[in-house]
């Protein structure tokens, strides 16, 4: 099911918050701030959650269990022990939303109003309906620009080899 359908005055959402009781009247959920970020959250949630489920398997149990057995608690052991060695994968898995966020352009035009798009369509826009080409330019440079650095972070924190051209 895609988010536009889920969200709509009839839509999945709305039908399930009326027959619980918890509201009267559908919500508006679509053609706002709002419904650009449940869906992004919707499309997005993977990317963060994989690298993440990565790191924590890659914990071994017998450390925590050993952190236990010396008296730690469970928050101490998870501040202590388990958080430091999941951090790449946090990291990572947020570095990575970022980028992929960058370069959204159809999910807010679909789903958000006039005033909640992002930085792709005014490339867009600048360049099909107004023909500004050096302003698109120019918002797409700050995109490349915002993108290389966070992508030189991400290959860090991964330990990935950069992709090259020879």
């Amino acid at each position: 099911m895609t988010p536009a359908v889920i969200l709509q005055k009839n839509g999945l959402i709305n039908t399930l918050l009326i027959n619980i009781g918890l509201i009267g009247q559908p919500l508006e959920l679509i053609y706002n701030r709002t419904g650009v970020l449940i869906a992004l959250t919707h499309i997005l949630l993977p990317y963060a959650v994989l690298p993440i489920l990565g790191a924590m398997r890659n914990v071994p149990r017998n450390q925590t269990l050993a952190a236990n057995s010396l008296g730690a608690g469970p928050l101490k052991t998870f501040f202590s022990v388990y958080l430091p060695q999941i951090l790449p994968g946090i990291s990572a898995g947020g570095l990575l939303v970022f980028i992929l966020s960058l370069g959204y352009y159809i999910t807010p035009l679909l789903l958000g109003g006039e005033g909640d798009q992002l930085l792709p369509y005014y490339i867009a826009f600048y360049t099909t309906q107004t023909v500004n080409w050096g302003l698109a330019a120019a918002l797409g440079s700050v995109l490349l620009t915002a993108t290389f650095p966070l992508y030189a972070s991400y290959i860090r924190l991964v330990g990935v080899p950069p992709i090259g051209l020879g």
